[in-house]
């Protein structure tokens, strides 16, 4: 029998019934259970304490189903550098997709006091003279990367929709581009959701509308103080309309909701939940719990602790509390949960064929960065890569498997944009090690039945 060891990339949670031992493989996603009793058998063998002649026959067996989930694997073999090779090939070599998050308009109809794009200009609108710059630069990045096989595009601002008129200029003109280059075409849209009206859904159908993502802080009470319009009206109703209204048509497939969470709404989130429920829409909705957090100032680098924050923040502590806890009152009421909590793996900003195209024709990487200037790195006038040494370097990476994180495939070092707020170097690692470890443990004992 071959020398075998835990993958580094592996952890272990007790069941919420105490009985068994959960071990979940963070790089594969493979997760198994076993009585304590028989771990310690596995262990017994793998460390060479048994006789390999006296090793019962259903533990051979169990020792090479583990083997091939990825859980148990040979002594010699170099996670390490295996690690590496898949993250270049993700990030790099085998992404096939050039994804444009489209800043429409910085302009949003809402006053929310959290909002991260607090205190940056407004005025900016796409133009159609600018968006047929785009349109040209876009064709031209295609032309030179021929290894690109889909063009994804996500509806970004601002409020997207508050700019609906450059959107149905733009959005056949990308489309016609990926029709004649032979490759898919996928459309995202990052909302407030209270101009998704049966017009515009209707519209943005035709282009292969696949993500919708919307946020609501809660119930219509608890929403309507958060997240309200400049005139002061409330948005809960017209966006629940919009949702019900999308899917009665077969215009919507899922819709994903984000939650802002803190002091002020997080013990009504539940009356929610159980609106979404009264409507059938449990298989119809995905969920992102986000607890809110002191935004930046001007001057970068230095975090400020916002009125907001200040009066209905949690601790980190809290936070992780409270999380596990929406996560678990979704899922007594038959809501779907998020499966594992990610930063780096989904992160946009650090694909190499991915951008932030600001209404200007600016160039960023990161969709938080928006109306940021320390974050340009070049305009469609003048730059013909999206490249940008801040979020492509990921030689920072190399401390994080030097400590045999196993969290580590589930933040890839961490959010390039909050090391920077933190250290004013996005090369740095941003750990959360704790917090990601204690919320995917709980996660994991949520899923796991």
């Amino acid at each position: 029998m071959i020398k075998l060891r835990w993958s580094q990339f592996v952890f272990f949670v007790k069941s919420k019934s105490q009985k068994r031992i959960i071990i979940h493989n963070t790089l594969n996603d493979s997760t198994v259970g076993m009585t304590k009793q028989i771990k310690n058998i596995v262990e017994s063998v793998i460390d060479e304490k048994t006789d390999k002649d006296t090793v019962p026959v259903y533990i051979k067996v169990y020792i090479k189903k583990l083997t091939q989930l990825g859980i148990l694997v040979p002594f010699e073999l170099d996670e390490k550098e295996n690690y590496l090779k898949m993250f270049h090939d993700t990030q790099c070599e085998e992404e096939k997709t050039f994804l444009i998050f489209l800043v429409t308009t910085r302009s949003c109809q809402f006053n929310c006091s959290y909002c991260f794009e607090r205190g940056i200009s407004q005025k900016e609108q796409l133009s159609t003279e600018t968006a047929d710059k785009i349109v040209l630069w876009c064709q031209n990045y295609l032309k030179k990367h021929q290894i690109c096989n889909k063009l994804e595009v996500v509806l970004y601002g601002g409020e997207p929709l508050l700019n609906k008129k450059i959107i149905k200029y733009i959005l056949p003109k990308l489309y016609d581009i990926a029709g004649k280059k032979n490759i898919l075409f996928s459309l995202d849209i990052i909302t407030n959701g209270e101009l998704l009206d049966l017009e515009t859904l209707s519209f943005l159908r035709q282009y292969n509308l696949n993500m919708v993502k919307i946020t609501l802080d809660g119930p219509k009470k608890i929403h309507d103080k958060r997240r309200i319009r400049k005139d002061g009206k409330g948005t809960f109703d017209k966006i629940i309309q919009n949702i019900l209204m999308g899917f009665r048509h077969n215009l919507l497939q899922k819709v994903h909701l984000h939650i802002n969470f803190d002091r002020q709404n997080v013990h009504s989130i539940p009356k929610l939940f159980d609106l979404l429920v009264a409507h059938n829409l449990q298989q119809k909705i995905e969920f992102s719990f986000i607890s809110t957090f002191p935004i930046i100032s001007e001057q970068l680098g230095r975090k400020i602790l916002n009125s907001h924050f200040t009066k209905f923040g949690f601790s980190e502590n809290e936070n992780i509390d409270k999380y596990l806890w929406l996560c678990q009152e979704a899922k007594k009421r038959g809501l779907n949960i998020p499966k594992k909590w990610m930063i780096g793996p989904v992160c946009s900003a650090t694909k190499i064929h991915s951008v932030v195209i600001e209404s200007d024709g600016t160039l960023l990487k990161c969709p938080r960065t928006v109306g940021q200037k320390e974050f340009v790195f070049g305009n469609i006038s003048f730059t013909n890569e999206a490249y940008d040494r801040n979020f492509n370097k990921f030689d920072y990476l190399k401390k994080c498997l030097s400590k045999s994180c196993p969290l580590l495939p589930l933040c890839n070092g961490g959010c390039r944009f909050q090391a920077y707020v933190s250290s004013r170097n996005s090369a740095k690692t941003y750990c959360k090690s704790k917090f990601i470890e204690k919320i995917n443990k709980g996660l994991v004992q949520l899923n796991f039945i």
